[in-house]
């Protein structure tokens, strides 16, 4: 069983089951927003205008356009820090309940058929407190894109901030409230908080901008010294059980080049948050397998920047968080083509004339 179960988990499976199920949450949603039970964002709340292009070298992910750079994307209608709402009923899934309707821009996660039939009458009162509409609760990504990041731009004020209760599980959510400063508390039954303030997502998903990352950096207190020259630093998901949908990496044949170049490995299934603020001064040239640990390079001070990606998973939020970081040198190498050793070290080497990627299938153009 343990063979299967693993081939189900993995990326191949799961990002098309992603894909049925969003289809499928679709259909659920148009059902109970006909009989007056669900309420979607307007078409002018989530119409977007497209802004500049950020550039990339190396390899062309699949399913990503047929051309080395990505369109950054923003609100059409700039979103409020806040939006106060009258005795919002909010659910350990993420749902936002108000008058009996579920509103999407009152809720945490995607509505499904789950949050769409939960038990939302309240179990207790709390006469105020912060909500955080969102996409995703699953990852570690999740957290610093769509929690801390709009808390860092509103400036929150001192108030508790009430989170679906999967999330607020994870070990570093435990472990960031502390350090904040902010209260941070599961919902873990229906709760009516007479006087919500919700924190709409202030940016499309993926789309990082400057100053959207320089407020997560004043949050976070990053004081990100100047790595040391030459320095490679490699964040290895060599061990690593995804959240959502396991990859595969060539990561120990990735560790032992990287060694032999004087480089320094971590591993990120096992890596603390002293260990990534132990390794700033080690990643001048930062590699990395697509996975949420990435978003640690909020500590650092990257020059050059080369993502392994897998040609059934991938998202473009790196490349422009790292674009919002002030990082102009930025590889991406498709590790499901061959000669991976060899077209990393032409990379490694300054040599973009010897990095040659095979030919590629062609897809609409859309991150998985």
């Amino acid at each position: 069983m343990k063979p299967i179960a693993g081939h189900f988990r993995h990326s191949r499976v799961q990002a098309p089951l992603a894909r049925l199920r969003n289809s499928a949450g679709a259909y659920w949603r148009s059902l109970f927003a006909l009989f007056g039970r669900y309420r979607p964002f307007t078409a002018q709340e989530i119409d977007s205008v497209p802004g500049d292009f950020v550039s990339f070298g190396g390899d062309i992910p699949v399913r990503a356009g047929s051309d080395n750079r990505q369109q950054r994307l923003f609100f059409r209608v700039k979103r409020p820090p806040f939006e106060e709402v009258r005795n919002l009923v909010v659910t350990p899934g993420g749902a936002g309940w108000k008058d009996g309707v579920l509103f999407e821009k009152y809720s945490s996660g995607k509505p499904g058929v789950r949050l769409l039939t939960g038990d939302h009458a309240p179990k207790r009162t709390v006469p105020e407190g912060i909500f955080i509409q969102s996409e995703h609760i699953d990852t570690f990504g999740d957290w610093m894109s769509e929690y801390l990041a709009p808390l860092a731009l509103a400036g929150a004020p001192d108030l508790p901030v009430f989170l679906p209760s999967a999330l607020a599980r994870r070990s570093y959510v435990k472990r960031d409230g502390p350090r904040l400063g902010i209260n941070f508390v599961a919902i873990d039954q229906p709760i009516m908080i007479e006087r919500a303030l919700v924190a709409p997502q202030p940016k499309f998903v993926r789309y990082w901008t400057s100053d959207c990352v320089s407020a997560l950096q004043r949050l976070l207190k990053v004081n990100a010294p100047t790595p040391a020259p030459g320095t490679l630093l490699y964040l290895s998901r060599h061990g690593e059980k995804s959240q959502v949908a396991d990859r595969t990496h060539p990561s120990l044949l990735i560790e032992e080049i990287v060694r032999r170049r004087g480089g320094r490995v971590l591993r990120t299934c096992d890596a603390t948050l002293e260990d990534y603020l132990s390794a700033a001064g080690d990643a001048e040239t930062l590699l990395f397998d697509h996975g949420s640990a990435a978003y640690n390079m909020v500590y650092w001070r990257p020059r050059r920047i080369i993502e392994f990606v897998s040609d059934d998973w991938w998202l473009n939020a790196f490349l422009f968080f790292a674009d919002a970081l002030g990082v102009d040198d930025y590889s991406i190498l498709r590790t499901d083509l061959p000669e991976v050793a060899d077209r990393l070290d032409a990379l490694l080497d300054n040599t973009p004339a010897a990095i040659q990627s095979a030919p590629r299938l062609t897809f609409p153009a859309g991150a998985v």
